[in-house]
């Protein structure tokens, strides 16, 4: 599937002149390559959240629900 994209010369050039800079044959093959980066940078990110979380759970332990104590706060 094939989408056109319709974007100002100036910022085409500046995406050429940046794909050329970086060693792409074209636009398009650095706007992938920029997707995929993204992509495991994400990925990064939440194996980082998960590997934080299981610290926090080995440390305090599993931490109680304060939706409840939150709720009986805004009641009062």
């Amino acid at each position: 599937m094939s989408v056109t994209l319709t974007i100002s010369e100036k910022t085409y050039k500046k995406l050429q002149s940046e794909a050329e800079r970086k060693g792409f044959q074209n636009v398009e093959e650095f706007l992938e390559k920029l997707e995929l980066e993204e992509n495991d940078n994400r990925r990064e990110v939440v194996y980082g959240i998960i590997e934080f979380q299981k610290k926090m759970r080995e440390k305090y332990g599993i931490m109680p629900n304060s939706v409840d104590l939150i709720r009986e706060d805004r009641n009062r």
